[in-house]
């Protein structure tokens, strides 16, 4: 029901009421005063009959025969004219008559009385009246006359359809102006109305008329300055929710925040990479977007007010530190909010310095303890001995040397790990530089008993510092030396691929293991490190390596057959003016068996 339909209705009510009221009142009051004045009628009709039968009375006490004479002044059919005796009975009717009436005991004390009570008789309510009949101050008799009070009844009838009709006139004319009212007042309500309406939809500059200046119109500039507030605090609220949402998405921290019915009130774009929460999930229950019941289970402690705080596995092997922490609102848990971190590059990076410190603390102790027992020998008096002692000084002399170049490739493992190397990039002739580099190596290989083969096309030219492929090419032949047993074969090929330029180191040793070939690149990892330690190497050399061909734009691999030799291969940038080449490819062999 619309405000106008029930400001009317209430109106309606309250006239209706009062008509009631009022006309109820007046009706009453009516009723009395007609039977006031027909019982006076009627005790003046008893004093009439009685002065005219008084000298009946004075005359004879045969009183059913005054009753006859008194019966001739019923003025109306339905009226009723009795005699009795000064006790109030009618002797004629013998003793089993009804004890006499209040107002017949009334008259007995010389009083003109009155009454209305049920009569059996009759069977209906009627009005009664006494007069006592005197001669000269004896009571000769009572007379006793009643009428039924339908006739005030009916006379009434009359006045409540008159009561009924000003009522309905009455109440026809209360509509008109209620009508007339309530649109009056209901016209403002209205607008206001249709203000909120488009307040709701987001028209927060729509104001409202204000013509008037009564409460209705008070409200109307109430409410105007309302929306201008409520415009400001939007545009507040919008701008720094901006700045919330650009702030989350910067982070690359994952968030979610749930509600205290476990929905989702807030993620970032991280906690949809890292956790995999759709970000258009929002209201929707988290249980139902994401698969991580350890997750779920912080939330909802924290959401019962303890803050969490727990390392989690996150699928694919991760590993992430989440916070959770209550959102507190009024004082009580509202929700909770998590913030989770990736912290696998961070525990790979503590594994790796601790595996970095155990690596070089044992690759430290072994020469030194070597050195170490020879010193400790010398002291003891080997120095008398020449041939011994000159045998120890070369040895501490060899593991001095190979302690300088663990540390020579640890420093420059730093400055590669740390971007502290300078790289003078140029075009590099690939396959005059290997035949440079096999050459330097022909001798040790020919110790070796290894044969050293070498083999670049033409006018491959690569856009790298010279020094660092030197370097890296260095690294990988001396790996190849260390591993290829005497009668075996290395050899270096250089050639063009696409935009790119491929240097490859082929050897025919004993090869890598399947499960240690991921790992040939880390740093102080061997496949067999009695052999590698032996051998004098420091496990460094390959790590240095990939260090130096990715931060030149290259890659390198490793691919290798246990019992059949390694491969090893890197690929650099194609320069883009090329260094004139020789006609002829760049080859080289030698075989010291042959020698």
């Amino acid at each position: 029901m619309s405000l106008r339909a029930k400001l009317l209705a209430s109106y309606l009510a309250v006239v209706s009421l009062a008509l009631a009221v009022a006309g109820a009142y007046a009706v009453r009051q009516i009723e009395k005063r007609y039977t006031r004045t027909y019982a006076a009628s009627l005790e003046t009709q008893a004093r009439i009959i009685a002065e005219a039968v008084r000298p009946h009375l004075a005359r004879t006490q045969d009183y059913a025969w005054v009753e006859q004479v008194a019966k001739a002044y019923e003025w109306r059919k339905g009226a009723y004219v009795g005699v009795r005796d000064p006790s109030g009975t009618k002797p004629h009717l013998g003793p089993s008559q009804p004890p006499p009436p209040p107002e017949v005991l009334q008259a007995r004390q010389g009083q003109v009385a009155t009454a209305e009570r049920w009569d059996e008789w009759a069977r209906e309510v009627r009005i009664f009246a006494a007069a006592p009949v005197w001669d000269g101050g004896r009571l000769l008799g009572i007379v006793h006359v009643s009428a039924p009070r339908l006739w005030v009844e009916r006379q009434l009838q009359q006045i409540w359809w008159a009561f009924l009709v000003a009522g309905a006139l009455a109440l026809g004319a209360a509509t008109f102006l209620g009508l007339r009212i309530s649109r009056s007042i209901t016209r403002p309500l209205r607008e206001l109305e249709a203000g909120a309406q488009a307040i709701s939809r987001g028209e927060y500059g729509r104001q409202v008329p204000v013509d008037r200046g009564d409460e209705v119109g008070r409200l109307a500039q109430a409410f105007n300055r309302m929306a201008q507030q409520l415009a400001q605090t939007i545009e507040r609220i919008r701008a720094e929710r901006n700045q919330l949402e650009a702030v989350l998405a910067s982070l690359r921290d994952a968030v979610v925040a749930v509600g205290p019915r476990g929905e989702l009130l807030l993620c970032n774009r991280a906690a949809a990479e890292m956790l995999g929460v759709p970000q258009d999930a929002i209201g929707r229950p988290l249980r139902e977007v994401l698969d991580l019941p350890q997750l779920l289970s912080l939330l909802d402690a924290a959401a019962a007010g303890r803050e969490q705080s727990e390392e989690l596995r996150l699928p694919g092997g991760r590993v992430a530190e989440v916070t959770c922490s209550p959102i507190r609102g009024d004082g009580n848990p509202a929700g909770a909010v998590a913030v989770v971190r990736d912290v696998t590059d961070l525990r790979r990076s503590e594994r790796l310095r601790r595996e970095l410190v155990a690596n070089v603390s044992h690759e430290l102790r072994t020469p030194l303890t070597s050195i170490k027992g020879f010193v400790e020998t010398l002291l003891a008096g080997a120095l008398r001995d020449e041939d011994n002692s000159r045998r120890f000084l070369e040895i501490i002399e060899a593991e001095t040397n190979r302690l300088t170049k663990l540390v020579d490739d640890l420093l420059e493992l730093s400055r590669l790990e740390s971007k502290g190397v300078t790289f003078r990039m140029q075009p590099v002739d690939l396959g005059e530089l290997c035949a440079q580099v096999a050459a330097r190596h022909q001798p040790r290989a020919e110790a070796a008993g290894v044969r050293l083969e070498w083999q670049a096309e033409p006018g491959v030219v690569a856009t790298a510092d010279p020094d660092r492929v030197e370097q890296v090419l260095t690294n990988l032949l001396d790996n190849a030396l260390k591993f290829t047993p005497e009668g075996g074969r290395i050899r270096v090929s250089v050639r063009q691929e696409a935009q790119e330029a491929v240097v490859v180191v082929e050897d025919t040793g004993r090869g890598i293991p399947p499960d240690d070939l991921p790992h040939v690149f880390e740093r102080f990892y061997r496949a067999d490190r009695s052999r590698t330690r032996s051998s004098g190497g420091s496990g460094l050399g390959l790590a240095i390596a990939k260090h130096l061909v990715e931060m030149q734009g290259g890659r390198i691999s490793a691919t290798s057959t246990p019992g059949h030799g390694s491969v090893f291969a890197f690929w650099l940038p194609s320069a883009r003016e090329p260094v004139p080449a020789p006609s002829e490819p760049s080859t080289g062999s030698q075989d010291p068996r042959t020698a």
